[in-house]
């Protein structure tokens, strides 16, 4: 599968054509801006990139030239998108000159880009064995693991904190500290084993059963027993988690889609687990792993036919038990079985197939969508929509933002972006100014599932924030210790301090709702109040007896 980098200013025209892509079986990555984009050449290892002249911050020359420099093996075809005003025989030839590989005009034809596109990856030379960049070395992977002495392992490593060393550090250091990476697996595998890097961070190694000691050498490649490398002016050490596959002899080799499938679920599980973060593969997960390929697949359909709809979770006022906005919460059902996915499990196959930005993108145009609906039916309530950290990452969620408004007519004060607090402790100056700047355009941004234990008040004092939402696994225990009630206490006290909001997600019984009623919070929501709302039962919802908090059931739920 080739990989494809969009850099394309205009949210629509870049959600379309990444679309059209995708259903070419093209891996996108995309940007709205020039800069993003180059961020995303040297996480991602593009193959190609479509770069839009107009408005991306940078001259063509310029992105040509220093993409190629950061693109790991050098080989990177640039198509770009010509304004309409550029178009002539002329202007494609300069395009040409400026070390474009191809030029098309704008608007751009999503099937010609995809010919484009096809056109540029015949032109590919075959990949070396050992060292691949791009999710099309499944055919060189697999061969490396028919001819290897089993049992081999297939172990998929990721490097730890990589988007907090970017964001603290910058890409430049987390570029420094993927090479030394490299070559310190480079040096520890045995003469037998390969390595396939992936994406900036990311990578493959092949172990031969062979190798000596192999869960030493798991435990090294994670990081045991081995030293702080200098990164710049600092010292940091290099751990990683490892998700492994043990392959045995005499018996066939599952398809190589499904063997890295069932390696990259041991790497998520072995993200949570203690150091060394190693996990291994165990039989009675394949049903599971082979169940998330084949979701993934059903979700891209899924986003293509627009399958996916929201419900609305009733934020109410706990001074008075009027509604004051809304969550939307996104639902999807198996068109096979008519079983509802869990919606956390849905964004985590999502992320994990590259779908989640397109996903918030059409979420965060459906939310607006139904508010504005609301208010044409007399029942004006600010909606709110979650953010993908990776939206983030990407550089234009503000364009995003700002094109949802402008399509459904919608006033920014009416919509509230929220962001986990996690995302926030890991984020840099970048995500500041783009949570500003949707606030000078009356956009409210929320701190999500605050109470982890990740950023705490520090992230109220670093960030422009209106909102603060208190996690349910908080509420849950309440009353709770005198831990909880002190830690619940002080996120009131700082939030009063700052002008910011209170609301507890997860209010389930009388007894929370009693102890956040007498401590002042400001708002709540949770099936105590009401279970989530199709979009056409919030006014009704608005308009009922605020005095009443008797739970509402509705098949939506």
């Amino acid at each position: 599968m080739t990989r494809v980098l969009l850099v394309e200013p205009d949210p629509a025209t870049r959600d379309r054509l990444a679309l059209a892509l995708r259903q070419a079986r093209f891996e996108v990555r995309s940007s709205g801006d020039a800069e993003g984009g180059l961020r995303l050449v040297a996480e991602a290892y593009p193959e190609v990139a479509i770069f839009s002249t107009e408005r991306s911050g940078m001259e063509l020359a310029e992105f040509c030239s220093t993409a190629r420099t950061i693109a790991a093996s050098g080989r990177l075809a640039v198509i770009a998108l010509l304004p309409v005003e550029s178009q002539s025989a002329v202007d494609i030839r300069d395009a040409l000159l400026a070390g474009a590989d191809d030029a098309l005009a704008t608007p751009t034809d999503p099937h010609a880009l995809v010919e484009a596109v096809r056109g540029r990856e015949r032109r590919f030379p075959n990949p070396v064995p050992t060292v691949v960049a791009d999710a099309g070395a499944h055919a060189a992977i697999e061969a490396a693991l028919a001819s290897m002495h089993r049992p081999a392992l297939l172990c998929t490593l990721e490097l730890e904190d990589a988007a907090a060393i970017a964001s603290v550090e910058g890409f430049e250091a987390l570029r420094e500290l993927d090479e030394l990476w490299r070559t310190r697996i480079r040096a520890l595998i045995p003469e037998q084993a390969v390595l396939f890097p992936g994406s900036r961070g990311e990578a493959i190694v092949l172990i031969p059963g062979s190798a000596a000691e192999p869960r030493g050498l798991l435990a090294a490649l994670g990081g045991t027993g081995q030293p702080a490398v200098q990164v710049g002016a600092n010292e940091l050490r290099i751990r990683a988690a490892i998700g492994v596959l043990r392959i045995a002899g005499g018996e066939p080799m599952p398809p190589i889609e499904i063997a890295l499938a069932r390696s990259r679920h041991a790497l998520r599980l072995a993200r949570t687990s203690s150091q060394p973060r190693i996990h291994f593969y165990a039989e009675a997960q394949a049903e599971h792993a082979l169940r998330d390929a084949q979701l993934a697949t059903m979700l891209q359909r899924a986003l293509e036919q627009g399958a996916f709809r929201l419900v609305y979770q009733p934020k109410v006022s706990i001074l008075t038990g009027r509604m004051v906005g809304a969550e939307a919460l996104i639902r999807w059902t198996l068109p096979t079985t008519g079983e509802a996915v869990p919606a956390r499990r849905l964004l985590a196959i999502a992320e994990d197939a590259g779908l989640l930005d397109e996903i918030g993108s059409w979420a965060l145009r459906e939310a607006c969508r139904q508010c504005a609906a609301w208010c044409l039916a007399g029942c004006e309530l600010p909606v709110s929509v979650n953010i993908a950290a990776s939206q983030l990452r990407r550089g234009d969620l503000e364009d995003e933002v700002r094109m949802a408004l402008t399509e459904s007519a919608l006033p920014g004060r009416l919509l509230t972006v929220e962001v986990e607090e996690g995302v926030l402790h890991q984020a840099g100056d970048a995500v500041r100014l783009q949570l500003e700047a949707m606030r000078i355009a009356g956009v409210q941004v929320s701190i999500d599932d605050f109470g982890t234990g990740i950023g705490g008040f520090d992230v109220l004092r670093r960030f422009p924030i209106d909102e603060l939402k208190v996690d349910r696994s908080v509420v849950a225990r309440l009353p709770g210790s005198a831990e909880d009630r002190a830690m619940l206490d002080g996120a009131l006290r700082h939030a009063r301090m700052l002008g910011v909001d209170c609301v507890a997600e997860g209010v389930e019984n009388p007894a929370q709702w009693a102890f956040l009623a007498e401590r002042g919070w400001h708002a709540a929501q949770g099936w105590h109040i009401s279970h989530p709302l199709a979009g056409d039962q919030v006014p009704a919802f608005a308009r009922r007896d605020p005095g009443s908090l008797a739970p509402v059931t509705t098949s939506e739920a």
